[in-house]
């Protein structure tokens, strides 16, 4: 009980010595409470927490860029693109600012950005990226159009993960991949933009036979509350019935 009521009177001493943080609860208790009422109002909560984290990030881009995590979450991604082939046609959902996606592009692949429409207008920035403004539930993208789908650090934040994954497979050529990174377990919770959390054996679950693991990466040491996975999957062709 004395335990409970210290951590209690240190995170009052903490809202009240940092009065940003105290707004943001306040608006996320008052004008966002409603959201997990449904989708609309999920991604509008989405917005505002995509586009205060960019604020912040913009306030300290060369600080972010040299984070551990952001630098490992680079080279693993990079790592397992690389031996896919060149000249890929790169579809990156919640790409933000578009930083993986400029790498890759550096790597001589063709990289599109699709995000929210207060988030994909960071990625214009970067000459070498389309970024379209859309929703990772219902790309705005042909079938059958894209060697790799990266998804990195968004799939915990849809309303319908299942519908991302659909999407996903539709996107993509027949001996295409899906890159995903996500919060390992259910500690990816603690963040409360998050709606799910995942694991592999979950993942392996939910994407059933459409996908086959190819190669897991576990980042730890990084500077993040939670271990990270990042999974490379191929594109499997599902017989039909």
């Amino acid at each position: 009980m004395l335990k409970m009521l210290k951590s209690q009177v240190q995170g009052f001493t903490y809202l009240l010595s940092n009065p940003s943080q105290l707004k943001h609860l306040f608006i996320r208790e008052t004008r966002y409470r409603h959201r997990h009422y449904s989708k609309q109002r999920w991604i509008e909560w989405q917005k505002y927490n995509s586009s205060r984290i960019s604020a912040a990030l913009r306030d300290h881009a060369a600080e972010a860029l040299m984070l551990p995590f952001n630098v490992a979450r680079k080279q693993t991604i990079s790592g397992m693109v690389s031996p896919l082939g060149n000249s890929l046609n790169v579809l990156d959902v919640g790409g933000g600012d578009g930083v993986i996606g400029e790498r890759l592009w550096k790597m001589g692949n063709s990289v599109t950005t699709v995000d929210l429409p207060t988030v994909s207008t960071h990625a214009h920035r970067s000459r070498c990226l389309l970024a379209v403004a859309g929703d990772a539930e219902k790309l705005p993208f042909s079938s059958n159009s894209f060697d790799v789908v990266l998804a990195s650090e968004i799939v915990e934040h849809l309303w319908n993960p299942h519908s991302f994954f659909d999407e996903a497979y539709r996107v993509l050529k027949a001996d295409g991949h899906l890159i995903m990174s996500t919060p390992a377990g259910i500690e990816g919770l603690r963040y409360d933009s998050h709606k799910h959390y995942f694991t592999v054996e979950i993942l392996k679950q939910l994407l059933g036979a459409r996908f086959t693991v190819i190669e897991v990466k576990r980042l730890t040491d990084v500077g993040t509350p939670t271990p990270t996975l990042i999974i490379l999957f191929r594109k499997s062709v599902v017989p039909k019935t």
